[in-house]
């Protein structure tokens, strides 16, 4: 199937579930994801900042500066398709983009990169080999690359976005697991 059709339909389906699911959902989600190893034995962590119908991430972003971990959220730069990582001590004080996604308001050099200890990705579907599909804009895909970063990269998805197969190209970066509100897949 055509990743702009699976986007599509994916997207629609998740738009459309319950807010109370939705929040049932998140919660399972995020307890899996903070009783994991993964994140137990992360450090500095690299996440998105959640936006409409994705899988929360605020409050896991709460949870971890309060467990002191060193979180980094995304900065983008729509002009050159590209994103930075930036380190926050909190989501008070934070910019919203002409999307409505939140992001820190100043950019700072990007010095991180292959030093994360944990990457969490967003996404539209997966599949079971960790294959995903983005929004289109390949911003983790070049970010990741560009960094050569290594450490393991979790999706949060709700079980409705795994699919059977997604067909990928050499240049997109695979999950290493995909964390949903059914199961941990670990690749």
């Amino acid at each position: 199937m055509d990743k702009n059709y699976i986007r599509k339909e994916i997207l629609k389906t998740r738009d459309d579930i319950e807010v109370v699911l939705k929040k049932e959902y998140d919660s399972i989600i995020f307890k899996r994801l903070i009783n994991s190893d993964t994140y137990k034995n992360a450090n500095k962590i690299f996440t998105y900042i959640s936006f409409g119908s994705e899988v929360d991430t605020k409050e896991f972003i709460k949870y971890a500066l309060s467990d002191n971990k060193e979180i980094y959220v995304p900065k983008t730069d729509k002009g050159k398709r590209e994103m930075v990582a930036m380190k926050i001590n909190s989501l008070d004080n934070m910019g919203v983009d002409k999307w409505g996604i939140l992001e820190p308001k100043t950019v700072e050099e990007d010095k991180i990169g292959e030093e994360f200890d944990l990457i969490i990705m967003p996404g539209v579907a997966f599949d079971k080999f960790g294959n995903r599909i983005g929004y289109g804009g390949g911003y983790y895909d070049k970010y990741i690359s560009r960094k050569n970063i290594k450490c393991p990269k979790i999706a949060l998805a709700y079980d409705l976005q795994i699919i059977d197969k997604i067909q990928c190209e050499e240049h997109d970066i695979k999950a290493d697991g995909i964390i949903s509100n059914k199961e941990f897949i670990k690749m």
